[in-house]
């Protein structure tokens, strides 16, 4: 009822011809055709050679999996490639390299109006991100986010004893997608585990915020065990590890920092072919 509320014209579509649109859409390599009827229904009113012209389209304009693309943002088939087109060419003119790359990421930026990315742009600037375009980038998902969330965020790491958040986000722009919530969780994880000062753990190595909980408790839980000092780089360095390598030192339940690294060693040499 939802679907025939947000485009009647369903209604006036038989029960063959939808069902051939989701075959063919099939077809043309789109595994869920009903979801991204229900989230773009004017779908059902394309012809098919339209929407196969729409993938050729995108694939000139440089987009290297135009359906990966089109299912993650279903409108674009209805949309004029001249829009597309022109979208492109105002992110260039926005000073973004590599607009398709971001779109590509991204897929909702092609829903964006250039002057809200252009006032996005002027918002970051004045909350003290001297690169904006450089974090836009890195994270296009920023476009997303409002800009009263982003300063509340800045405000709640302060709170936190961060102290400087600007700097924080600025070298891991993914923070502005942390909640606030888990990283105090993750905060007194870390304290409860041992380490001394998590603040400045996560200061210096903000990429820890996008760690699992489970990954670094159990991380966390080999280190405090080494009889070695330097426990804050040992942490970061296994964290990287892969989960494999991880498992088989807890299991192996190690004393010292060079049984690790002996442990680390072994696994990359039995993971060769």
């Amino acid at each position: 009822m939802k679907l025939i509320r947000w485009s009647p014209a369903i209604l006036g579509y038989a029960i063959d011809n939808i069902r051939g649109k989701i075959a063919d859409l099939r077809e043309l390599g789109f595994a869920d055709p009903v979801k991204m009827i229900r989230v773009s229904p004017e779908i059902l009113g394309l012809r098919m050679d339209n929407i196969r012209r729409k993938i050729a389209d995108l694939h000139d304009l440089g987009f290297a999996n135009p359906v990966k693309t089109i299912t993650c943002l279903p409108s674009i088939l209805p949309c004029h490639v001249d829009t597309i087109r022109g979208k492109i060419a105002n992110l260039r003119d926005l000073g973004f390299v590599d607009p398709v790359k971001m779109i590509t990421s991204t897929p909702s930026i092609l829903s964006y109006a250039v002057n809200s990315i252009r006032g996005k742009i002027a918002n970051l600037r004045d909350l003290g991100f001297a690169d904006p375009v450089k974090m836009i980038t890195t994270h296009p998902a920023i476009l997303g986010y409002a800009v009263e969330n982003i300063r509340t965020k800045i405000i709640g790491l302060r709170e936190l004893g961060f102290s400087d958040p600007v700097k924080m986000i600025t070298s891991l722009p993914a923070i502005l997608g942390y909640a606030i919530d888990s990283i105090r969780s993750k905060l007194a994880d870390l304290r409860q585990l041992g380490f001394a000062d998590p603040v400045k753990m996560i200061t210096s190595l903000p990429a820890i915020m996008g760690y699992a909980r489970e990954r670094l408790l159990l991380c966390g839980k080999i280190v405090m065990q080494l009889d070695d000092d330097g426990t804050d780089g040992m942490f970061a360095q296994l964290l990287r590890q892969p989960r494999a390598v991880i498992d088989a030192i807890a299991a192996a339940q190690p004393r010292t920092w060079s049984e690790v690294r002996i442990i680390v060693a072994a696994a990359k040499r039995n993971a060769k072919p």
